[in-house]
């Protein structure tokens, strides 16, 4: 009786870790779509890369043969490689410096005046670039609609961006900022964008919610944000589409491939 029963619950036991090994797998996010030739996640060897700004390439995870991404997003110690550029500004990557009744920026978007975020150390990441053979052969666009990946499509005030966002503290972000902005024939419209995000250290998801639209012209031909919103999002939701953009034709691939598999060699099993 005692063997039957031990029998049992190793056989529950073993169907439980199954099912929380399926889970995991399926909770991952997906590449939507597939390409063919070497940009065929099948093929494997994709591997998921960016930049901090004033520091070495990093390794953020791999694609499988699933397509399915798995993240490995390494800390690193951002405030050693200092503030190199305009939008390094912890406020500046958000677009909430040129707010009505503030103070100025200059040329290059740096404010001339002192915020509460100035000794902030933050980095807010685009695409995730592709690398394979050695090269970057592609990237990964993260949005909530598929009109967005359409390059020729010109009206694309429609859904949601995502970002990938570092920072070197803990930190409750809200804030709102009014911009007036010059669209079109020296026509000024106010475009409200707001904030409420509460940071964690390191790695954060970011989602670009666009809230709501406005329309201007003559006959109210063009349609532009009215409102848009940044919150804190997971790569784990359904709302977020991985769209897999070729950046290097196949045959430079190919060549790219050739070069790397002559550099190097083979291991011997």
């Amino acid at each position: 009786m005692k063997t039957k029963l031990l029998i049992v619950l190793a056989i529950i036991l073993f169907q439980s870790c199954k099912t929380q090994q399926l889970q995991t797998k399926t909770d991952l996010p997906k590449i939507e779509n597939q390409l063919e030739g070497e940009l065929d996640y099948t093929k494997g060897g994709f591997e998921l890369v960016q930049w901090p700004n004033g520091g070495d390439e990093i390794t953020l995870g791999t694609i499988d043969k699933r397509g399915a991404i798995h993240f490995n997003l390494p800390e690193y110690d951002i405030r050693t490689l200092g503030k190199n550029h305009s939008n390094s500004h912890f406020e500046g990557q958000f677009n909430m410096l040129k707010c009505k009744g503030e103070g100025e920026v200059d040329a290059i978007g740096r404010p001339q005046f002192k915020t509460p975020y100035d000794d902030v150390y933050s980095q807010l990441y685009g695409p995730m670039f592709i690398k394979k053979y050695g090269v970057y052969v592609a990237y990964v666009s993260i949005v909530s609609d598929k009109k967005m990946l359409i390059k020729s499509n010109f009206d694309k005030i429609t859904g949601n961006k995502y970002y990938w966002f570092y920072i070197d503290r803990a930190l409750d972000y809200k804030d709102t900022c009014i911009q007036e902005q010059d669209w079109h024939e020296g026509v000024n419209i106010e475009v409200e964008l707001s904030a409420d995000m509460q940071f964690k250290k390191g790695w954060n998801f970011i989602k670009r919610d666009l809230v709501e639209l406005q329309n201007y012209g003559e006959n109210n031909e063009h349609t532009i944000p009215k409102k848009i919103q940044y919150t804190l999002s997971s790569p784990k939701s359904k709302d977020v589409i991985w769209h897999l953009v070729r950046k290097m034709d196949e045959e430079k691939i190919q060549a790219a491939k050739k070069k790397y598999e002559l550099a190097t060699p083979i291991i011997k099993k």
